[in-house]
């Protein structure tokens, strides 16, 4: 077999347009075209999508766009078998599940929806060698074997075909080898399912289908390529865009822990928040270099490892350095000759704006900050004017296939402490494209609006045309018909926004022609909503009722009011341990995922410092071991944490509930499936404690505290915030996380942030107490009965002067 260079290699890998992701794979030796099974995590992350839309092409299988072009058959072959053959030794097998890359269940396939897509992506430090699909599932039996099938596809190029066999329903395990050619940095695999029945096929019968198992495989087998060290590629290598799961970035510190070398390495974990978003990012701390495996080091160049040698360091600087014990790995460091001049460095990989230098070493100028304003962060929809779908999210996003082309979703994040005058709604304008032909049933096609899996409106898509038009088309002279743009206005409740949301839209038509031996043409139709369609908050002000951790686990509120969380402060033990650092840069990356705004603001303290931030909002992460310094701070919550137990320290009685309940008994209502007020735990076993209180130091400001007796319960507590599955089971003063179980409390006092204007306070005081509205009722009545039985006294008064004057002039 004849050898080619590695230079030539890596450029296959360049006209692939692979991307990198942050973890290496452990490798594990492998026949090239044999891929076993491995009990690896899957390195490339796959998200679901709606199917890809139908290329012109003429394939006998639509699929959607890939992201690269691969190279011809012939010279990519070439290439990979010298691959191989240089680099057997180091080929990893990777074998996972159509569930763990991301299908939310077995991929179902009908007449009205026959085609299903799956995106992923493959690492761009990682060459494709081999690979392998395996699938189960099964086949109506009512198909006809002649005219049915399930067709595979792989970036538009063509893998396989399934026939139903009546006899047999189910099917598999079947295996269709893949070209590695066919891989490029982000991947389609769709799924197409024809359906012809016994006698004549109708696309709208439920009792034609075809599903895939969620339990198929696909195994890939990859080589490692060498890396390429420029600081232009960040997030590269350590975090891809095509691969998308949940990132893992080991972050190395000196064990010392200082204050602003812990700033500094928080705003860059927040910057790789940003740069993940929805995926979330987590940073396992250690003080050494990993064996393996790339990793980002934060400190001054005088205490950096000595197995790096001895970097020259100017000023602030970034560097990116091989690792010592992985030549394919990254050492991403973050350095100056002082520790302002690390806080510089990071500033400096935080707000470049794309002009990172295509070298590996760059000196960081000073950069000018501006302090943040509220709401301000880039993330939160505007609030002043109208929003645009179009500029939430790609229009491509907004499209679909087919007469059921599946859920198009636009997600957005807001402020959580809205409030409308009399909780008046939000306006939406929803404007869709319908079809251009004419469609038999019509009017009972639709499109169903909804918010967060709450419906809203559902609308036909057809207008009616007049009087006229509706009586022709009632007796039967005129058919209804769709195309063209429509318009309409939905209103959205306050009470179905929650700060991390998704609007979505669902598509349900039914095709012109229906019954047996009746063409349908099931791909032929677009649908879609118009990137202009918009949504307004305009209308909204700031104000909430605390404490509510429902705030904090959607969108890090309040203290993500200033996305630069210059008014928080992160109080941490004053000696803590490598897994309260990792808790505390976790969140910090969750707070860049939920602006889009590096944490450049924050401060670091202990508790014996906090007096110094006294006016600041303040977030406590600590174990139980340390829990004395922090407890002073929980003052005001209904909590207490002594004797290495968390403990319920106040009690609301009967007759509170009940006076609660009539001041407010919506709140109560809603609060009617909380646990019982006694709480009593050692936060042990990686049981994690988040509590929220007014601070004892300012009023107005909040206190969050994340607890656990061991760095477990810490970091899982932090892993279950942001996640939409856990949003109605985080609520309350005190939430508890388990592994997945959460369980939430209501014990603390109650307190308000925010401000409204003059004219709106009387209804905020008032709104859903209708005790405080009978009150005010009855002192209004007393008062106009007052004010009547004055004016009534006078005037008898006047009167019984009027007539006695009359008596003694008569």
């Amino acid at each position: 077999m004849k050898m080619v260079s590695l230079v030539t290699v890596l450029a296959f890998a360049s006209s692939a347009q692979a991307a990198p992701v942050a973890q290496k794979a452990v490798a594990a030796k492998a026949p090239a075209h044999q891929p076993e099974a491995s009990d690896l995590p899957p390195l490339p992350a796959i998200v679901p999508t709606a199917p890809a839309t139908p290329g012109a092409s003429g394939q006998p299988v639509p699929a959607g766009q890939p992201t690269g072009q691969p190279l011809s058959p012939d010279s990519a072959d070439a290439l990979l078998d010298n691959a191989e053959s240089a680099t057997a030794d180091a080929a990893t097998v990777h074998t996972f599940t159509l569930k763990e890359l991301g299908a939310a269940g077995p991929v179902t396939m009908r007449g009205l929806a026959p085609l299903q897509g799956i995106e992923f992506g493959i690492p761009a430090h990682q060459l494709v060698t081999s690979a392998r699909l395996v699938l189960s599932g099964a086949m109506s039996p009512s198909l006809r074997p002649e005219t049915s099938s399930v067709t595979m596809t792989l970036n538009e190029q063509y893998l396989g075909t399934l026939r139903p066999d009546p006899a047999h329903p189910t099917f598999g395990p079947v295996s269709f080898d893949i070209n590695p050619i066919f891989f490029v940095s982000g991947n389609r695999l769709n799924f197409n399912f024809a359906s012809g029945a016994k006698g004549c096929s109708d696309a709208t019968n439920n009792l034609l289908w075809a599903t895939i198992s969620e339990n198929s495989q696909l195994q890939i087998t990859t080589i490692a390529l060498p890396p390429r060290r420029q600081l232009s590629r960040l997030p590269q290598p350590f975090y891809d865009k095509n691969v998308r799961q949940r990132v893992t970035i080991p972050m190395i510190l000196a064990q010392t822990y200082d204050p602003q070398i812990l700033k500094a390495a928080g705003i860059i974990a927040s910057w790789f928040g940003k740069q993940t978003d929805f995926l979330g990012v987590t940073f396992p701390v250690a003080s050494t270099i990993p064996q393996t495996g790339n990793a980002i080091l934060i400190g001054v160049a005088d205490e950096l490892p000595t197995s790096l040698g001895h970097p020259q360091v100017n000023g602030p600087s970034l560097l990116e350095l091989p690792n010592p014990s992985d030549a394919n790995a990254t050492i991403l460091v973050v350095t100056g000759r002082d520790r302002d001049e690390v806080i510089t460095a990071s500033k400096g990989l935080s707000f470049s704006t794309g002009n990172l230098p295509t070298d590996s070493h760059m000196d960081v100028a000073p950069v000018d900050i501006a302090t943040s304003k509220p709401n301000d962060a880039p993330s939160f929809l505007a609030m002043n004017h109208p929003v645009r779908f179009g500029d939430l999210v790609q229009a491509s996003k907004l499209q679909g296939t087919g007469y059921t082309p599946g859920v198009l979703s636009v997600p957005f994040r807001l402020p959580p402490d809205l409030y409308t005058w009399r909780n008046r709604p939000y306006k939406m304008k929803v404007q869709f494209h319908s079809p251009a032909g004419p469609i038999a049933e019509v009017e009972r096609s639709h499109l169903d609006v909804g918010i967060n899996g709450t419906y809203l409106r559902s609308f036909s898509l057809y207008e009616p045309q007049g009087l006229i038009n509706t009586v022709l088309e009632r007796v039967g002279l005129n058919k209804p018909v769709a195309g063209g743009l429509q318009t309409h206005e939905v209103d959205v409740q306050p009470w179905t926004v929650f700060g991390q949301d998704q609007l979505q839209f669902y598509f349900d038509a039914l095709p012109m022609t229906r019954g047996a031996c009746q063409a349908g043409g099931a791909n032929t139709i677009h649908l879609g909503i118009d990137p202009d369609s918009t949504i307004d908050f305009s209308n909204a002000h700031h104000i909430a009722q605390m404490p509510n951790l429902a705030y904090m686990a959607s969108v890090g509120f309040p203290f993500t009011t200033y996305a630069d969380l210059s008014q928080t402060a992160i109080v941490l033990p004053e000696h803590p341990n490598a897994s309260v650092v990792g808790s505390y840069l976790d969140l910090m990356g969750f707070m860049g995922a939920a602006t889009w705004y590096p944490v450049s603001g924050v401060d670091i303290v202990s508790a014996d410092h906090v007096s110094d931030v006294a006016d600041r909002n303040l977030i406590v992460i600590s174990t139980l071991a340390s829990s004395g310094e922090i407890s002073p701070l929980l003052a005001r919550s209904a909590y207490d944490v002594s004797d290495g137990r968390l403990h319920t320290a106040q009690h609301a009685s009967s007759l509170d509930k009940m006076l609660n309940a009539i001041d407010d008994p919506l709140t109560a209502f809603r609060n009617r499936d909380s646990k019982p007020t006694e709480v009593e735990s050692p936060l042990t076993a990686g049981v994690g404690a988040m509590i929220e209180a007014e601070s004892p130091l300012t009023a107005g400001r909040t206190v969050v505290a994340l607890l656990s007796a061991d760095g477990a319960g810490l970091n899982n507590l932090i892993q279950m915030m942001g996640q939409r599955k856990n949003e109605a089971k985080i609520q309350g003063d005190l939430v508890l996380a388990h592994g997945d179980d959460l369980s939430f409390y209501r014990n603390s006092p109650v307190y308000t942030i925010g401000t409204l204007p003059l004219w709106l306070w009387p209804d905020w005081y008032m709104h859903n107490r209708p005790v405080r509205v009978l009150i005010v009722g009855l002192l209004g009545c007393i008062l106009i009965v007052s004010v009547l039985a004055r004016a009534l006294a006078r005037h008898a008064a006047r009167r019984f002067k009027q007539l006695e004057d009359e008596r003694r002039k008569s």
